[in-house]
């Protein structure tokens, strides 16, 4: 089995898992702000999927985005058993399942699992990038000013810095701004060519690895950059990628 069949084997094992518990009366804790929750399906898809890796790659190191912290030497995943828990808490259909395999701080193999519409999206460095088998490729993109971006917005995220002094040029910059709060999800439609860039500020690697991995093979461009208050991470399109790195660069 090649890593990225087994990144795919193991977004489907934690997505089984959060399926399993959707809809039902969840333990739900705060974890950085009111807005960070962490459920019993978090826990529960993160365990299905350490479970499972540990035991096909007993040498690689694990860690969690919910504590999951495996030994080992080289090489690493990282796991995010629920990436948008305040969506799949509330009903939202926009949440899904992350695993990434790092080496030497590069991700090399990844899989991004939306189990509420059956869309498995993975990747493996230098192989492409694929929807249930099909090649991924990105937009060719649009001017900044005609684009469609992804971002969120969530207060702990600001380190400090007020929401306009962040976000006031990337607001009025592009066409349409859209927050939806799975960020893992939001990379795997830019490589599917349904976003035109994406743009986040203090992203945890669980977060960014996947999509970054991702986008980067199906053609995109990718770079993480400190604006005047914030450290963005950005990916997009080719012909959107230099207006918004442009934009940021001298915003928040």
């Amino acid at each position: 089995m090649t890593d990225r069949e087994l990144a795919e084997r193991a977004v489907r094992a934690g997505g089984a898992e959060a399926l399993r518990l959707a809809g039902g009366a969840l333990d739900v804790e705060r974890k950085s702000s009111a807005a960070d929750l962490v459920s019993a399906a978090d826990r529960a898809s993160e365990a299905a999927i350490v479970a499972l890796l540990a035991a096909e790659r007993p040498g690689d190191a694990i860690v969690g985005e919910e504590g999951a912290d495996v030994a080992g030497t080289g090489r690493r995943w990282l796991v995010d058993g629920l990436d948008g828990t305040i969506n799949f808490l509330r009903g939202l259909p926009q949440w899904c399942v992350a695993v990434v395999l790092e080496e030497a701080g590069e991700p090399i193999a990844c899989a991004v699992l939306d189990p509420s519409h059956g869309e498995l999206f993975s990747a493996a460095r230098g192989e492409g990038a694929h929807r249930d088998g099909r090649p991924l490729r990105v937009r060719a993109g649009a001017p900044l000013g005609e684009a469609v971006v992804s971002s969120f917005l969530r207060s702990d995220k600001l380190r400090g810095a007020s929401a306009a002094q962040a976000f006031g040029p990337l607001v009025a910059a592009p066409a349409v701004l859209r927050m939806g709060g799975a960020g893992s999800l939001e990379l795997a439609w830019l490589a599917a060519g349904r976003l035109d860039a994406w743009a986040q500020p203090h992203v945890d690697l669980w977060d960014w690895l996947p999509g970054r991995l991702l986008v980067e093979e199906a053609g995109g461009r990718t770079a993480v950059l400190d604006g005047a208050h914030l450290r963005w991470y950005v990916a997009a399109a080719p012909q959107t990628f230099d207006g918004l790195i442009g934009l940021l660069s001298g915003a928040g």
